[in-house]
């Protein structure tokens, strides 16, 4: 018997998706955009505790429901006003959004595949949907987009990319996006609203250990990060 029938068949490795391998100029673009977001959101966690204590800043850099429970907050107790807070929350939330949807639109199904390799279920869900190509796919991607906006499993990014996939026309995701960051942002700004004092209290007490335990979380990171570098070295 030959040796070359004796050898066992290489696995094939995972190829690249496209706009990696043989990224054009837009591509490039966007995945230079993917990593200044991804840079932007670490660079906040260290800032977490800070922006806690800065309601305006905080809604204008996140936007997020947290944020708008903390606006709501302050502005029943005087310190700022809640129509001003929720429009800072609209840009916050909705800054990343052209982006995302930019992506689904000249990625396709690689970008769904890369966002969700780790969350098998919420990736067969996406990829059964889109397969689909029915008429409730756009109306399921129309209903998932204020589920994006609260706490949850589904990912507004995703969802936002699912629609310039399946190229739903911009300025309908943009509007729906907004529509849905002030219905959700608006009821979590009432909450904070209705319970200020109380919310504020537990915001003080978050202020005082978060920054210890942010920076114990990064230190975690570099550390794991050295090891796995050492591990490589040492090979």
């Amino acid at each position: 018997m030959s040796t070359s029938e004796t050898q066992t068949p290489k696995k094939d490795e995972p190829e690249l998706p496209k706009f990696l391998a043989h990224p054009d100029r837009t591509d490039k673009i966007l995945f230079a955009a993917l990593l200044l977001m991804g840079l932007w959101s670490l660079a906040l966690i260290p800032l977490r505790a800070w922006l806690l204590t800065h309601p305006l800043i905080y809604t204008l850099v996140v936007g997020g429901y947290t944020s708008a429970v903390v606006s709501g907050a302050n502005a029943s107790v005087g310190n700022g006003v809640w129509w001003v807070y929720l429009a800072a929350t609209v840009i916050g939330a909705v800054k990343f959004m052209p982006v995302y949807w930019a992506m689904g639109r000249k990625w396709g199904m690689e970008f769904i595949d890369m966002s969700l390799q780790y969350m098998p279920r919420a990736h067969r869900f996406f990829q059964r949907a889109v397969q689909s190509e029915s008429t409730k796919m756009y109306a399921g991607t129309l209903a998932f987009i204020p589920l994006g906006y609260l706490p949850g499993p589904v990912p507004n990014t995703v969802v936002n990319a699912v629609s310039g996939l399946l190229r739903m026309r911009f300025l309908v995701m943009f509007v729906v996006n907004v529509l849905s960051i002030l219905a959700v942002n608006g009821l979590f700004m009432w909450l904070g609203f209705t319970y200020g004092d109380r919310v504020l209290e537990v915001v003080e007490v978050i202020n005082r250990y978060l920054l210890w335990f942010t920076l114990g979380l990064v230190g975690l990171m570099i550390f794991r990060a050295w090891r796995q570098n050492q591990k490589k070295t040492s090979r």
